[in-house]
């Protein structure tokens, strides 16, 4: 077996200018263990889930202030159903990476 890395982003918004650059009408919701997820392209290819319900608003809408940007829609939208389980994982490596 090969190992590889695979780069998984956290963001958060300093400000709510800070949205993360997402293509056009690119929002698909995902299922992940029976939980529903948005995500969105990023203009760069990988894409993007962000801290809401199915109902969510654009990712780049004001009240939008955190993502998980990696590969694929399902890798961004199971990661932040991780973190979304256990918020304190979610602050800690948060503040590890502002420090």
């Amino acid at each position: 077996m090969t190992e590889r890395t695979i780069d998984i982003e956290l963001l958060v918004a300093d400000t709510p200018e800070d949205a993360p650059a997402v293509e056009p009408n690119s929002r698909v919701d995902v299922s992940v263990n029976g939980q529903m997820y948005p995500t969105a392209k990023l203009t760069d290819g990988r894409y993007v889930a962000w801290w809401f319900e199915a109902t969510a608003p654009p990712p780049d809408a004001r009240v939008a202030t955190e993502w998980v940007a990696a590969p694929t829609r399902y890798l961004a939208a199971a990661t932040l159903g991780e973190l979304w389980e256990n918020p304190t994982a979610f602050d800690s490596l948060t503040k590890s990476s502002i420090s």
